[in-house]
């Protein structure tokens, strides 16, 4: 993974991060002897990927662990870093298509609006939004292309797309 591969995979974390400490702060799970915030994933596959992803990368920590399988989980470090424990634990952790799907997947189904996402394609998004950090790091892979009024996917993450179910936005 170069350098460029690794700053955009920490920056996909780091997202999903947020995103599932927001919800989780949303949330009224209990569990007993924790007092944080905790992450279910309600048995969806959106938050199940993101457990998932996250777990693996060791910024969750399960709290019922079973088998290969959990259901809730806290942060195992400081929020803000994600990013540096992912870009520690990448060698574990889901490979960079496999993070970015699930960010597609998350994003584009909750909180387009406050994280300033979309999956539309041609269509510019997220200037001065929540995910700047993340969309900037794409740019270099090719993912997004940059313009005055936002970012725009290419056709480099069409695959993604698809596997993620926005096919129907992405035909001509």
């Amino acid at each position: 993974m170069n350098e460029a591969e690794q700053n955009a995979y920490g920056q996909m974390a780091q997202a999903l991060a947020w995103h599932a400490d927001s919800w989780a702060r949303g949330w009224d799970f209990k569990f007993p002897g924790v007092s944080e915030p905790i992450y279910h994933h309600l048995s969806d596959s959106t938050f199940e990927g993101v457990a998932d992803c996250l777990w693996k990368l060791k910024i969750f920590k399960a709290l019922d662990e079973k088998g290969n399988g959990a259901s809730n989980f806290v942060l195992n470090c400081e929020l803000n870093d994600a990013y540096r424990v992912a870009v520690a634990s990448r060698e574990t952790g889901p490979s960079f298509d496999e993070l970015l799907y699930t960010l597609v997947y998350l994003f584009g189904d909750y909180g387009t609006e406050y994280w300033g996402f979309s999956t539309q394609r041609r269509v510019p998004f997220g200037k001065d939004g929540r995910l700047v950090p993340l969309l900037e790091a794409l740019v270099p892979l090719g993912y997004l292309e940059k313009s005055e009024v936002g970012y725009v996917w290419t056709d480099r993450v069409e695959p993604i797309m698809y596997a993620a179910g926005y096919a129907e936005r992405w035909s001509d």
